[in-house]
């Protein structure tokens, strides 16, 4: 009796958990949105310098920074390629994340930026949304950590049984 009251524990842990999931990635995206909102306030000045005098190849503009004989001018490349970058970097991972549940998932497992992963993780505000991709995931932690827990279990009582017949079997002697 004690062992059910124990695996449902387990599973209601697990159901609790699961439904972070979808909440840390609505959480990451928010996190990402403002980043790149932040970002394009800059970008887009330098987007309508390019505009105006490059055709709008932002490319040159980074050449004719690091090309000017001016040294403030000059080390202002820096800056200005790691902007577009960033730019970069926070499209991509908005649209991986336009993607389904199960793709967005394995982007924020796999491949997201780890520092605004850890950023997110930092400032993460637990919650229990009752969302489909919420209620989705809390089922599948708790069907797999029931699971898991029984086959540890199962797993032990099959090497004990295994374990008392060798104990308890007359030892032949040559």
């Amino acid at each position: 009796m004690l062992h059910r009251y124990f695996v449902l524990a387990i599973a209601l842990v697990a159901v609790l958990i699961g439904v972070q999931v979808p909440n840390f990635i609505t959480q990451y995206q928010q996190r990402l949105d403002s980043q790149l909102t932040e970002a394009m306030v800059y970008y887009k000045e330098y987007q309508q310098i390019a505009d105006k005098y490059l055709n709008g190849d932002m490319n040159a503009l980074i050449q004719m920074h690091e090309e000017s004989d001016n040294p403030v001018f000059k080390d202002e490349a820096v800056p200005i390629r790691e902007l577009i970058r960033r730019v970069d970097l926070y499209r991509h991972e908005q649209q991986q994340l336009q993607q389904g549940y199960l793709k967005q998932l394995w982007f924020v497992a796999t491949e997201a930026n780890r520092e605004m992963v850890d950023n997110t993780w930092r400032a993460y505000s637990f919650n229990v949304p009752l969302t489909r991709q919420a209620v989705f995931s809390g089922v599948i932690a708790a069907l797999l950590a029931v699971f898991i827990f029984d086959g540890c279990i199962g797993g032990c009582k099959l090497v004990y049984r295994r374990w008392q017949r060798k104990r308890h079997q007359p030892q032949r002697h040559a």
